[in-house]
Formats: C-alpha cells, structure tokens, sequence
C-alpha cells in the first residue's frame, strides 16, 4: 500500500509543471518543496540519499531512505528559491523555487559526478531551470577551470600577494569567457544564467580569495607573525557588491558563505584597522573583548562598514540567526533597536523572528520530554561526576555524549540519538548526557525542542573545564561507550558518517545480541 502512494505520488509531481518565473517580491511566505525521485540500478545495501540545503536561514542536511527500487522522497519548506545538493555516491546539485514538486530519476552505480549529472531527467518543476543547470555543472566538472588544482596550489604556496591577485584576475577573466560560453550554447533562463554566475565567482575566485592567506602560510609552514596580507587584500571582496535581488533566485548558498566571510574578513578588519579597538585585536584577528562587548561591535560594525544596503541586512539577519542557531536570544534582545530599523525585507525578518519566537517560548517555557532526567550536580569535581553516573546505572551498559548547545553538528546529531535510543528501548544500555559550557536556559530549551529522554546533567563552566581534562574530550561532540563492568570501550569524535551511525554499531557489538534497527 505505501508503495503504492509512493507511486502515485511521483506520478502526480511527472505531469506537473509550472513556467511561471521567479519572483524575489512574491516570497513573503514560506513554502513547502518537494524533491522526489527514483535511482536506477541502487545498491540494495545502500539506501541513504542525502539532502544538503543551504542558505541564509536554513543550514542542514536531510537524509533520508530510498525504498529497494530506489524511490526517495523529502520535503522541507523555505522562503524563496535555493539551491539543493543531493547525494548519493557522488553530488549533484538541482534548483527550486518555493511551492515546486520536484522529480529526477538517475543512474545510482555511477560513482564519477559527471557520468551521474549525463544520466539525470527531470519531471514536474523546473525542469527547464534544472536540465539548464545539469549542463552548466558538466561543462564546468569537465574544464580546466575547475580542474587544475596543480597550478591554484603552486599559486597558492609559491606566489606573494600582488601576484596572486593578478593570478585571480586571470581567473576572473576565465570566469567570464567560461560563462559567456555556457549562455550561448545552452541558453538558459535568466536566473539560471545569474545563478551559473554565482558559482563560478564563489567557487574560482572568492573562495580562493578568502582562504588564500591561510592556504599559503600552512603551505609554507609560517605564522601570522611571520608574514599576512596587508589590510587593503579584503577589500577585493567589495567588487561583490552591490547585492540586487536577482541574486537571491538559487543563490542563497553564495550569499550564506559569502555574508560570514564579508562579516570575518572584512568588517572587522576595518574595525581592528581604527586605532581604540586595537586593544580588543590578537595575533590571529580574534577579538578578545567580552561577550557583552563583542555583540555590540559586531552589530554596530556591521552598519557603519557595509556599504550596500540590502547586503547590509543580509549580513545582520545572518549575524542574529547564527546567534539563534546557538540558542542564544540576548543579541537580539539586547538590539531590537536595530533589528526593527535595519531589517526590512520580509524575506529576511520574518523568518528571523520566527525563529526568535520559537526559541524564546521554549527557553521560557521549558517542556521537557516525560522520560528526561535532569540534574545539575552542583559542587562535584569531574571525578565524582563521572563516577556519580557509573554508580547511578550500575551494571548496565552507559552511551555518555558531552556536548554544548552552541554547537551545531551536537545539535543535528541529537534527532538521530533520539531515533537510535527509541530503537533499542529496553536493551541493558542507558543515554546520558554532559552538557558543557553552555548557559542553563539554552540547555532547557533544547532539550525542551528535541524531547529527548534519557540522563541529562548541566555542568557549570569550571566544571566543563574539569571534565574536559579528566575525560580527555578533545573537542564536541564526543561520545564514549562503557561497558557493564564500567569500563571505557570506545570513545571519539564523531566520525564522518555521524556518531549516530558509528554508535548503533558499537552498540550492537557491545550489547552482543541481535538488535534489529529500523
């Protein structure tokens, strides 16, 4: 039966199609986007396809189960069109407007990006836009342009700054003759052509702007105090601006990457670069000043230091929503001012305080899951701590995860926990959780957006600090596995793959029983 929906539904997304072209005025609302699809030839044993979305408000990665004839389905809603890379085996990536039914069907034994884009076909929407794009990423997969990493890396080590500038504006000048070249044979749609545009700039010449300077000093093993690139390199970045709505059909992935680094690179050299804020400057540009401080710099920065004004408020929603994306909300409290005076796209704001009003409740009113155990062992040294939770599930086996709730890759592992610990409820094993080097309220009010069960324990800051040391946690998240006896099996940083998908494993191992997962 739900295969047969699954059908149903796919032949429902085929035999629409819309030729209505994009609009920034019309996306006011979020919409929801469906991309389904089938891979010919799956690998049985091989079902996980998976999604990775980027723009300015939405920065996560959807993976989902094709079925054993390879359909998928996924859907999500956004603002306005953005682009989408879907993964399986190799990458490609497909556009999508708001409210689009997306279908394509590919070769999944290809293992070579351009053998894969060769196999695609599209139905339903955008299919137009779409086969457009397919071309421009095989004429680009195919060149030299992208593919000459032996002469960028001789660039980068070998040459001084003023020569590689003119070495980027050689390539800027490749840029556009490659470009130039793909509108006349393919005769794209004109946010297609925008969106071509978009990522060769990004890709060849401003990525490799911004990470140059770092690129050369690990290529030559030097320091920042043994050679930088004078304050007036970041100023290249301004050649981006102005920002015209035209960019942001399909190119919130350019202007997600782009805004933070305008925001790093930029801004605050300008800042650094007057001469009462250098006291707040080290070494390696990092300000030092406090958190109460270092908002209002990089707020007020912000307005004096971007010259254009849409890209102004790009780069303030992008400062705020990454600040929410930690759990925080007093940035935003603390400039409501500026974000009501600064903030006018409703494309921009809207969501922004979307999100504000869905963290604020859950930090106010807090709903923790009913089968959450929450404690703060006040006044404990790592070492109690850690044996508090040993003594507490004696004889049982422990999964033990610190983590922070700033810290985004804990946070998309937790959905995928929760789903692993509902698998194997009532197996001898128990989830407990260090929260390290966060604020109380945050930690309430994630656990209250995941309901998630288990043991969860909040540590003050000095108490991070300690258990970092005693458990020798070299970064978050890290996991360990302990065993009945209490014993440390497995311990790490997540791997690749997601500590999720490793732990099941161990699990199962450590459990030693047949489990059967979902």
């Amino acid at each position: 039966m739900k295969r047969n929906l699954i059908l149903i539904l796919l032949t429902v997304l085929m035999s629409c199609s819309k030729s209505k072209k994009p609009d920034i005025k019309e996306y006011q609302v979020p919409k929801k986007i469906i991309i389904a699809g089938k891979i010919d030839s799956i690998d049985t044993k091989k079902l996980d396809v998976k999604l990775i979305i980027r723009d300015l408000y939405i920065n996560k990665e959807l993976n989902v189960k094709a079925d054993s004839l390879g359909n998928f389905y996924a859907s999500f809603e956004d603002y306005y069109p953005t682009s989408i890379v879907i993964g399986y085996n190799t990458y490609n990536t497909i556009l999508a407007r708001p409210g689009d039914s997306i279908y394509l069907k590919f070769n999944g034994k290809h293992k070579k990006r351009i053998d894969l884009l060769k196999s695609i076909e599209f139905s339903g929407d955008a299919i137009k836009e779409n086969q457009d794009a397919t071309k421009f990423q095989i004429m680009c997969f195919s060149d030299s342009l992208y593919n000459d990493w032996t002469s960028h890396n001789r660039a980068v080590k070998e040459y001084n700054v003023d020569k590689y500038v003119m070495y980027l504006d050689t390539l800027k000048e490749k840029i556009n003759n490659f470009h130039a070249t793909f509108v006349n044979e393919v005769k794209p749609t004109k946010e297609v052509e925008n969106w071509a545009k978009m990522s060769l700039d990004s890709d060849i010449y401003y990525n490799r702007l911004i990470w140059y300077p770092n690129d050369h000093l690990r290529a030559n093993k030097l320091t920042k105090k043994e050679w930088d690139v004078p304050n007036t390199y970041y100023d290249l970045l301004l050649s981006a601006l102005p920002v015209k709505k035209e960019k942001l059909i399909y190119g919130g992935r350019f202007l997600y990457y782009f805004s933070m680094s305008f925001h790093r690179r930029y801004i605050m050299k300008e800042f650094f670069n007057d001469e009462q804020n250098k006291k707040y400057k080290t070494i390696e540009e990092y300000s030092t000043a406090p958190a109460h401080v270092r908002d209002s710099i990089e707020v007020y920065s912000t307005i004096k230091y971007t010259p254009d004004t849409l890209f102004r408020q790009i780069v303030l929603t992008q400062y705020f929503n990454i600040k929410l994306e930690q759990s925080n909300i007093d940035p935003i409290e603390k400039h409501r001012d500026i974000v009501d005076k600064y903030i006018k796209e409703p494309f921009l704001i809207k969501p922004l305080i979307k999100k504000y009003n869905k963290l604020e409740n859950h930090i106010k009113n807090p709903k923790i899951a009913k089968n959450a155990h929450l404690e703060k062992l006040e006044n404990y040294s790592a070492n109690q701590i850690f044996n508090f939770i040993l003594e507490k599930n004696k004889g049982k086996n422990i999964y033990l995860e610190c983590w922070a709730t700033w810290c985004a890759p804990c946070k998309e592992e937790m959905p995928k926990t929760k789903k692993l610990m509902e698998e194997i409820e009532g197996k001898n094993i128990v989830f407990a959780f260090l929260n390290v080097d966060s604020k109380e309220e945050a930690w309430k009010a994630n656990l209250s957006e995941f309901q998630i069960g288990g043991q969860h324990y909040y540590l003050d800051k000095e108490q991070s600090s300690e258990i970092r040391k005693f458990l020798k946690v070299e970064g978050i998240p890290y996991y360990f596995l302990i065993n009945e006896e209490g014993k440390i099996v497995e311990q790490g940083l997540p791997p690749r793959e997601g500590i999720s998908a490793v732990v099941r494993k161990k699990i199962k191992k450590l459990l030693q029983d047949n489990i059967r997962f979902q």
